[in-house]
């Protein structure tokens, strides 16, 4: 199931740029890794809207624990497809479930739990940003 783009509720695409490749003409694990973070970001931007804006702001996101499988190799020029979507959902965090995708084959999957903090530590999730996640859980 993750390894099908057509699994998660939020896709987008990304440009593999030259910069990103490293020494064996590979697109590196920090550049993926950085695309795992964006399409995290967007989702996080569904979830909790104002959850970037550091003025408007009561609660923010902290990553727990982040784990990356990298499945195959990604070479430039490349369009990477990024899908989304929340793998679980506990009491004070959730996990961003995030794939790569290039021509339709996964080339990575990523799990990341975030965990919701006020000023006091972590914070249960509003039962409005928990029925947004409920909507974006993977199926």
């Amino acid at each position: 199931m993750r390894l099908r783009l057509d699994s998660y509720p939020i896709v987008d695409s990304e440009k593999v740029r030259y910069a990103d490749l490293d020494s064996n003409a590979h697109v590196n694990n920090l550049a993926l890794e950085s695309m795992h973070e964006n399409a995290r970001a967007l989702m996080n931007r569904h979830l909790i809207p104002d959850i970037y804006d550091i003025v408007a702001r009561r609660l923010r996101l902290v990553t727990s624990q982040n784990a990356v499988h990298f499945l195959a190799e990604v070479h430039w020029p490349a369009v990477v497809q990024t899908g989304a979507g929340v793998g679980r959902i506990g009491r004070t965090s959730f996990v961003a479930s995030t794939g790569l995708f290039v021509d339709g084959t996964c080339v990575g999957v990523c799990d990341t739990v975030l965990v919701l903090l006020d000023d006091n530590g972590p914070t249960p999730l509003p039962d409005n940003n928990r029925a947004a996640m409920q909507a974006l859980m993977l199926g």
